[in-house]
């Protein structure tokens, strides 16, 4: 049986010696250099328009706000999750998929059967099926090793999180850009930000898609090594 993707993409980043970097600082930091060297796209239609600010400045300008960009996007990834749980989650709208939504994004079914099977082997039974998920972390964290390889996909995903912000910021501020510019005597530049606003979408969706499908793997992993570990229900003696 061949090794899944997360499997060879761990196995990679670890010969190259940067698995436990992807735990904190490489997120982080690929979000701010993502976000400033969006900026600096966007400095050309900037520096032609306000010709009198000298070029440095504008730079500095956006180097500063490509800075704040990354570190709102990384430390608001969280509300990506509450995306995907309108979804993927119990009462999500790709819950019950059997086939790839849009041809691109993981099928919601098999989650949805791996989350109703650990429902069932929690030994505590939660509130809500909302706080299923709450319950088996807690179980499976109480081992390491088996925590371990459930994290991984998680670790993966919270990496292309960190970059939807920095996508969606940018292509917000050309669009605004490419309606603003118009109207301020400089139309020559709209077509320009209209192509970089285009790019970062296609960007933010290109990380959107594994987002999403390492965070449904992570939680697959999650629920069947709870069900698996389950303690086995003795048969009643008559």
């Amino acid at each position: 049986m061949g090794l899944d993707l997360t499997t060879k993409t761990e196995k990679l980043l670890t010969w190259l010696g940067m698995w436990g970097a992807m735990r904190g600082l490489v997120p982080l930091a690929s979000a701010i250099v993502v976000s400033i060297v969006l900026l600096e796209f966007l400095t050309p239609p900037a520096i032609r328009f306000f010709s009198a600010v000298p070029v440095n400045f504008i730079h500095v300008v956006a180097v500063g706000i490509g800075l704040l960009l990354g570190l709102v996007g990384y430390f608001a990834g969280d509300s990506w999750d509450l995306l995907f749980e309108t979804f993927y989650g119990p009462k999500g709208k790709w819950a019950d998929t059997a086939s790839k939504p849009f041809l691109v994004f993981a099928p919601g079914d098999p989650l949805t059967r791996q989350r109703n099977l650990a429902a069932q082997s929690l030994p505590r039974k939660p509130g809500s099926e909302d706080d299923v998920y709450r319950e088996a972390v807690k179980i499976a964290r109480r081992q390491v090793e088996r925590w371990d390889g459930i994290e991984h996909p998680l670790v993966l995903s919270r990496f292309f999180r960190a970059l939807l912000w920095p996508f969606l910021f940018a292509a917000l501020l050309a669009l605004c850009g490419a309606a603003i510019f118009p109207l301020v005597g400089a139309a020559a530049e709209a077509p320009r930000l209209l192509v970089i606003a285009a790019g970062c979408l296609v960007f933010m969706l290109a990380c959107l898609v594994p987002y999403s499908g390492r965070r449904a793997e992570h939680m697959i992993r999650l629920y069947r090594d709870v069900a698996g570990h389950a303690p086995k229900k003795r048969a009643d003696r008559h």
